[in-house]
C-alpha cells in the first residue's frame, strides 16, 4: 500500500513537472539554443521518478562523434539516453509530427533535433542531408532503427533508411541496448510503474567503423547492429539473473 501511494505521488509530481516546465523550457530553448536545456529537463524527470541508470560498457568509449543506434522500448529511452550520452553532444531523430506540438516541438527544433518523415522519399532525403549537416557541426546522432517502440520488449525488424546516414558520413556506429524502461512505462501508457522497478540498464558496445563500407552495405550494417544490440540485451539479462 505504501509503495502504491508513493508511486501515485511521484506520478502526480511528474505530470505537474511536465505541465509547468515544457512551456518554459520550450521558450528558453528558442531564446538560448543550447542543448543543456534538454539535458536538465531529462535529468529532472528521472530524479522525480527516482530512476537509477546503470551503464555497462564493453570498453570505454572515447569522446568523439558517433551515430548511436538503440533498441526502443519506451518514451523513457530518450531521457535515459540524454543522461548516459551527455559527453557526446547528441541529437535525436524524431517523428516530424512531434515538431508541431506547441512549445515542445518548437524547443526540439531549436535544439537541432532532426524531423523524420518515413512515408515520403523526398522528405527522407531531406532528413539524411539534415543529419549530415548536424554531424558536420560536431553533433552525434541517436537513431532508433526499429522506428517505433516495441510493445513486447522484443527487438522489432529494422527500418533500413537510417543506415544510409553512417554510410554516407563515414561516422562510426555504436550499438546501444536499453533494458527496464518498458517495465516502467510501456508503449501507450501514461502511468509510470515505479513501484515494481526503478533501475534501468544501458549497455554501450564498441564502435563499428564505416569508412570501408558503401551504400551497398546497408543490410550488412543493419544486421551487425542488430546482433550487437541483442548481445547487449543478453549481457544485461544475465546480470539481472545474478542480482
Amino acid at each position: 500500500m505504501f509503495k502504491k501511494g508513493k508511486e501515485f505521488f511521484r506520478n502526480f509530481l511528474v505530470w505537474l513537472y511536465v505541465i509547468l516546465t515544457v512551456p518554459t523550457f520550450g521558450l528558453f530553448s528558442l531564446i538560448i539554443r543550447k542543448h543543456f536545456w534538454a539535458y536538465i529537463w531529462c535529468k529532472g524527470l528521472l530524479k522525480i521518478l527516482g530512476i537509477k541508470v546503470e551503464v555497462i560498457k564493453n570498453k570505454e568509449l572515447p569522446k568523439g562523434i558517433y551515430i548511436f543506434m538503440s533498441n526502443h522500448q519506451s518514451q523513457l529511452d530518450i531521457p535515459v539516453l540524454e543522461k548516459v550520452l551527455k559527453p557526446y553532444n547528441i541529437r535525436f531523430l524524431a517523428k516530424k509530427s512531434l515538431f508541431k506540438i506547441p512549445f515542445f516541438g518548437w524547443g526540439i527544433k531549436a535544439l537541432g533535433y532532426v524531423p523524420v518523415e518515413r512515408e515520403d522519399p523526398r522528405e527522407g532525403l531531406k532528413s539524411v542531408l539534415a543529419c549530415i549537416e548536424r554531424i558536420k557541426k560536431g553533433f552525434s546522432l541517436v537513431i532508433f532503427p526499429e522506428g517505433t517502440r516495441s510493445p513486447t520488449g522484443e527487438l522489432l525488424p529494422f527500418k533500413l533508411g537510417g543506415f544510409i546516414i553512417p554510410l554516407k558520413s563515414k561516422i562510426p556506429v555504436v550499438a546501444v541496448s536499453i533494458w527496464g524502461t518498458r517495465d516502467i512505462l510501456p508503449k501507450g501508457a501514461l502511468w509510470f510503474r515505479i513501484s515494481s522497478r526503478k533501475k534501468v540498464k544501458v549497455y554501450i558496445d564498441e564502435p563499428i567503423e564505416t569508412k570501408d563500407l558503401s551504400g551497398k552495405d546497408k543490410e550488412r550494417l543493419a544486421q551487425l547492429v542488430r546482433e550487437r544490440i541483442l548481445r547487449g540485451l543478453e549481457i544485461i539479462k544475465k546480470e539481472e539473473e545474478v542480482e
